[in-house]
């Protein structure tokens, strides 16, 4: 039972949510408390104490991508009800920033169809960043993204990143090799296990935003989990030890005595 935020709520319209169940959706039970009350909220038209809970709940970063992208495009469409034009455009962008695929259902109202067609146009017209995954052999704090850049603007792209989710982010650029970029997130200097948050920001020639995944408000979660080499893992040197010690104590026993 999907619950897809459907806006009947707009200004020559009354104000309504409509709950429609799709298969393959988020189920109440999946959904994370502050997400699961700011729907109801929504749907009982308190829409200014639903976008606190959408907020509360986009300020956890370590939310699922998919969920955080339907989550912000909820969002939007509140704003969108409460007349507030510029924030529904930003969190709908950040959106499909995150989920290029999002849709609503057929049975949604037509300006809601409207507005978010109109916002898949606009990013079909700027530069665009998509989070790709990590190849086979890739360390685990790297990252990668798909740069889409029509009208050849972006300079520069960079990985911000930080060891607490509010920051102070830290910048590196990323490698570009045709439209595919590569940055790393590097490790404190006591651990090499450690948990980062991070978005990633494509700048123009003036040092403008061209385009960004995340942001410092709602970032990204990666967690590095420290992999030593098996010659390097005191493990590994623990259980050859017992293993010597027990084939020297078996040749000991089994040796026959020395001649007198």
């Amino acid at each position: 039972m999907l619950l897809a935020l459907l806006l009947a709520a707009l200004p020559d319209a009354p104000r309504a949510f409509v709950m429609t169940p799709e298969p393959g959706g988020l189920t109440i039970s999946a959904a994370p408390s502050s997400l699961t009350d700011a729907r109801k909220m929504a749907d009982q038209l308190r829409y200014e104490e639903a976008v606190v809970e959408y907020q509360r709940y986009l300020a956890t970063p370590d939310r699922p991508l998919q969920e955080r992208a339907q989550a912000l495009l909820e969002l939007g469409f509140i704003h969108l009800v409460l007349g507030d034009s510029a924030n529904a455009e930003s969190r709908a962008l950040e959106a499909l920033e995150l989920d290029p695929q999002l849709s609503v259902p057929s049975t949604a109202p037509q300006k809601q169809r409207d507005f978010l067609n109109r916002m898949k146009k606009v990013t079909l017209g700027r530069a665009h960043i998509e989070l790709q995954p990590r190849a086979a052999n890739d360390p685990p704090y790297v990252v990668r993204v798909k740069v889409s850049d029509p009208e050849a603007k972006v300079q520069r792209v960079l990985l911000r990143h930080a060891l607490t989710a509010t920051g102070p982010f830290y910048s590196s650029e990323m490698n570009c090799a045709d439209d595919v970029c590569s940055g790393t997130i590097p490790p404190p200097k006591d651990s090499q296990s450690y948990t980062a948050w991070y978005f990633v920001e494509a700048l123009d020639a003036d040092s403008a935003t061209a385009a960004k995944v995340a942001s410092p408000e709602s970032p990204l979660q990666l967690s590095v989990v420290e992999q030593k080499a098996w010659y390097a893992s005191p493990v590994t040197w623990g259980v050859a030890g017992a293993v010597i010690v027990g084939v020297a104590s078996v040749i000991y026993f089994l040796a026959p005595p020395p001649p007198r």
